[in-house]
Formats: structure tokens, sequence, C-alpha cells
């Protein structure tokens, strides 16, 4: 077992971060302009000025249109080829949402009567996307139906239209790397549903993405007529025999995928037909080894799962989970079953049985890289309000620090470093620098929030001065303390605990890009009285603090001039802040599904 768990990075050069445009004006360079349909170099190079322009301020809203106007002026006649270049259908795709409304109907008409070559088109498919989403963006600001709004209507109509095609070509576009994403777009807006960002990236644009990288929130319009359409389609779609073959596609399987969270949303009696044909007739006919083989079916799988009800949920992980779990969960690529897995499953009994078949693999589940597995395992303990204590003794077992039970404090640094207790108490000479880990962080603020999270907070509060502060001031560590401070069962005697540990820190957390963030959850938490201490000691060195951007920025936003030279307004103005903030809280205090104010408890941990 290695003594660490994160997982390095691979070795070789840094490859220089290129922007798009870096790009475009390379290959200009060497008479490359843009793939797809071929432009000539004097509009490539317009459109690239363009580009340029686009990312520099405008000194007004007049001048903007004005400019975005006579870029459209220059399109006219050419609108086709343009969308069909890679680097015009980029800067079209920013100047569209800039469009005047006739402007966007003109290109909106454009598209729809060119529906085959758009649709297939590498590039024009992006374009044909943004416009459908500025429609959807319109109608969810208005009321399409009552007539008042020309426009609103006109983009109402268009994107009923556009969506009726796609669907009513679904045979040849599903297995179409474009049209297929042009396929998952009607669906996702139609039903409203909250699509996984990856499911609507293409497979190839998917290699360029920061695994961190999020989708925008959907426009969300609620309409009879998107209903019926999505009815109607997964009627059709759900008995569709290609779909035996349509699972082995990567294209195909994420259409399908789609279409089983959509039909869930609007439509949750088709989805169950859909989903009792997927199983019964499509993967019940193959053998679990080879579904697991085809990265394409164990994605259907996979949603499967998600979209279950618990009697099909225990029959898919008996099927094709149980027993397996361990070998999953340490491999690289099936590990994301397993998350969701857990992510879906709501009876506690069959929790038990995923649960005691992870819980003793955590060792080789860490050694593997593949720590999501237990991040998943741990929310799934908060979620369902069960096996906290269980889990908490595995976790400690499996950083070698649960017996003896002196070890046990030191929960927190171990696992937000992911170390074990015999390499984190080498002598400081012979121990590397290990950083904090993402997934180690989000372990533990999980924790934070069981429902007895004594012990990490003990942990968290015998931590050394200056261990604390590297904590706070570390990207992944300082989000620990939004657990910290929001969790239901962490008592304002342990807030106070770590204030009174950092007195004497906050100058060093305050000019820290992720230090200051954690010192302002500090003061956002704090009592008024609480917050002038920390004020008065950042006073002490406040030429310092001026002269550090973070500082600066804390200094101004905790009003420190008027606490130097009038402490008494300071106070008032404080006290207004506070009851702002908590009659604000009040407001959004979360309702249980009944209706009920639920009723947070602070214990003495």
């Amino acid at each position: 077992m290695a003594s660490r768990y994160s997982r390095g990075g691979r070795g070789g050069r840094v490859k220089k971060k290129h922007t798009f445009l870096v790009k475009a004006r390379k290959y200009g360079r060497i008479g490359l302009y843009g793939r797809g349909k071929n432009v000539d170099e004097e509009t490539y190079n317009y459109f690239l000025r363009v580009m340029e322009r686009l990312k520099e301020e405008f000194e007004d809203d007049e001048e903007k249109d004005m400019f975005v106007v006579n870029v459209f002026e220059q399109t006219k006649g050419k609108e086709m080829d343009l969308i069909c270049n890679q680097v015009v259908s980029k800067v079209m795709e920013k100047l569209l949402p800039l469009a005047k409304n006739e402007t966007l109907e003109f290109y909106a008409d454009l598209l729809l009567q060119n529906m085959r070559i758009v649709c297939t088109d590498c590039y024009a498919s992006h374009v044909l996307e943004t416009v459908m989403r500025i429609c959807l963006e319109k109608i969810s600001k208005t009321n399409p139906e009552d007539g008042t709004d020309p426009h609103s209507a006109f983009c109402l109509k268009w994107l009923c239209s556009v969506c009726r095609y796609a669907f009513n070509n679904v045979e040849e576009f599903i297995s179409d790397i474009y049209a297929s994403h042009v396929l998952r777009t009607s669906l996702g807006y139609l039903s409203g549903a909250e699509l996984d960002t990856l499911l609507m990236k293409s497979y190839r644009s998917r290699r360029h993405m920061d695994n961190t990288e999020s989708s925008d929130a959907v426009p969300k319009y609620e309409s009879a007529e998107f209903v019926t359409m999505l009815r109607d389609f997964g009627e059709r779609f759900a008995s569709w025999p290609q779909l035996h073959d349509m699972v082995h596609s990567q294209d195909s399987s994420a259409v399908i995928q789609t279409v089983l969270y959509c039909l869930k949303k609007s439509a949750p009696d088709i989805c169950k037909k859909l989903l009792d044909f997927l199983v019964k007739d499509i993967l019940a006919a193959m053998q679990p080894d080879d579904v697991f083989s085809s990265a394409a079916v164990v994605h259907t799988l996979e949603a499967c799962v998600t979209v279950s009800d618990d009697e099909t949920f225990r029959q898919l992980y008996q099927t094709y989970f149980k027993g397996r779990l361990k070998a999953f969960s340490g491999n690289f690529d099936l590990k994301f079953s397993v998350v969701r897995l857990l992510d879906a499953v709501k009876d506690k009994e069959v929790f038990a049985e995923i649960f005691e078949e992870l819980a003793p693999a955590m060792e080789d589940i860490f050694a593997a890289g593949c720590g999501t597995v237990v991040f998943s395992l741990a929310n799934t303990c908060k979620r369902l309000s069960t096996l906290q204590a269980k889990f908490l003794q595995s976790l400690m077992e499996t950083f070698h620090c649960f017996t003896p039970e002196t070890r046990q404090i030191k929960i927190v640094p171990l696992v937000s470093r992911l170390i074990t207790y015999e390499v984190a108490e080498q002598p400081a000479d012979d121990q590397p620098a290990f950083k904090y880990n993402f997934i180690g962080s989000q372990i533990v603020q999980t924790l934070l929030h069981f429902g007895k999270p004594i012990k990490i907070v003990q942990s968290l509060l015998e931590m050394d001065t200056s261990q604390l502060r590297d904590l706070l001031n570390d990207t992944f560590g300082s989000r620990i303390l939004d657990a910290f401070y929001s969790a239901e069962f962490v008592g304002e005697k342990s807030h106070d605990k770590l204030f009174q540990k950092l007195q004497g820190c906050f100058y060093s957390l305050a000019t820290s890009k992720f230090g200051s963030r954690a010192l302002d959850t500090i003061w956002q938490a704090s009592s008024v009285k609480t917050r002038q201490l920390i004020g008065e000691e950042l006073l002490q060195k406040e030429t310092a603090l001026m002269g550090d951007f973070y500082g600066r920025l804390l200094f101004g936003k905790y009003a420190l001039s008027l606490l130097k030279k009038q402490k008494v307004d300071w106070k008032t103005m404080q006290e207004k802040e506070n009851k702002k903030r908590k009659l604000f809280a009040d407001i959004v205090d979360p309702l249980l599904d009944g209706g009920e104010i639920k009723k947070k408890k602070k214990t003495k941990s």
C-alpha cells in the first residue's frame, strides 16, 4: 500500500497554454484560415480583429450596438459559408447574443431553412445551439403566448420548430457526432432538466475540458407544448427497436441517457417504459462482463441506475454491481459507475450492503487514486443519515489513526492531505511537504456535516496554530472552514475556540488569496465584538495591509478606517449588517418536504 494516497501529476514539460485567438493568428500566418468552409485571408483577419475588439470594453452601449450592427452588415449574403468556418462561427456565437431582434430572427430563419446542413456541421451546429439558448432565455423572461411581444412569440415558435425537426430525424441524427448534440440540447431545453456538463459535451470536446468546468444554469420555461412534444417523442423512442444497436455507440448512448433524464422530469411514466425496455430487453441480453467492457453501455447503465425506482435499482445493483464494487472502485474508469450507484441509492438496507463491501476496501481505493468513491460513500452516509460512525471508524483505520485512541485527534490533518499517520509523524527533515488535497478536503467537509462531528471538530481545533494557518491559506484547505461554520451540529463554542486559536494570525490570512477568503468566512459568522477584535488586530499592521492586494480589499470591506476613527459609528454599522444577515437567514431557512420549517440544533462540539 502506498503511504500517500493522492496521485501525482504526469511527468514531462508543462505545455504552454494558448488561447484560441493566439492559435488562430498563428495558423493565419501560415495560410490556414480555420477548418470547415474556406474563407479568404481578408475575411479571416477581419473576424480576428472583431474577436479582439469584443474582448475590450466599449465606451457605452451605443458604441457596442453600432459595432455589432456593422459586423452583421459585413456578413450579408455569406452567412451560411461563414457560420460553417471554425473561426468565424466562434465570433458569431459571441455576436448573436448582442444582436438586435430583427438580426436574430433573420439568422434563426436561415438556420431553420438549412437544418440538415446546420445540424451535421461541426461549426454551424454550435451557432444553432447558441440561437436556441438565446431564444429560450428570451421566452423565459416574457410570456410569449399572450401576444404582447411578437419577438418572444417568434422565439417560442422557432424553438419548437427546431426541436420538432431534430426529433423527427432522430433515426439519422442519433449517431451523428454533431446532430446528436442538437438532439440532447433540444431535450434539455424542452424539459428544463439540469443535465451533467459532460453529458452535454460531445465526446471529442470533452478531451479539452477542465475537470472542474461546470455548465451555466439553463433558463427555464414551462409550456404545455413542450411537454406534449417530449411525450410524443418519448413514446416513439421507447419502442424503437434500433436501440439494441444504439447503446453501443458513444454518441447514441449520450442521447439515450439524456432522454432518460429528461423524461424522468417531464414524463415519468414514459421514462419507466423506456427504462424497462433498456433493462429487460437490452441489458439483460448481455453478459455483465460485456456491459462493463463498453464505455457506451456502461454510461447507459449508469443513467438507468440514476432514474430507477427502488425495485429496479435493487435489480441493477444485484445483477451488475454486487460483489464487484471493490474491483470497480479501484478502476479509474469504472469508479464513476460506483459513484452513480451511491448517488442514486435510497434504500438504507441496500446501502448497508454496499457499505459493507466498500468500507474494508478504502485503503486500496485511495491507493489506486480513486478517492472520489470514498467521498461519495461519505456523502451517502450523510444523505441517508446512516452508518456515519462506522464510516468514520473505517476512515481512521485506513489512515492508521484509529488505534491507539490518542491517534484519532490527527484525523483532519491526515485526511485533508491524504497521508497516513506514519508518514505524518516522520521527522521534519525527512518529511516532504504534502499539500492539501481536493478530495481529502471534500471528505473532511462532509464529516463536519455528520450528525456527531465531535471528533472532527476536536481534531481541527487541536491542530498546531501554524498548521491551522497553513490549512486556511490553502485553496482546498480553506474550504473546510465553510463547512465548519455552516454545519448544523457544530456549535458556537467551537467557533469561539477556533477564533481564539487564530488570534495573531489574522494579518497572515488577510494577505493571502485563500486565507483572506477564510478570514471573511469567520468575519461573516462573527458577532460585532469578535469582528472588532479582528479589525483591531489588522489595524496594528495597517500600512502593510494596505500594501497588499487582498489586505486592501478586506480593509475597505470591513470599514477599518471607520473603526480606527469612529468606533461607535463602526459598531452601529456592523450591528445593522448583522441584523440584515440574520433576517435574510430566517427568510431562506430550508424547508422540509412537508413545508415544515427545519429546526437547527447545536451540540456542544
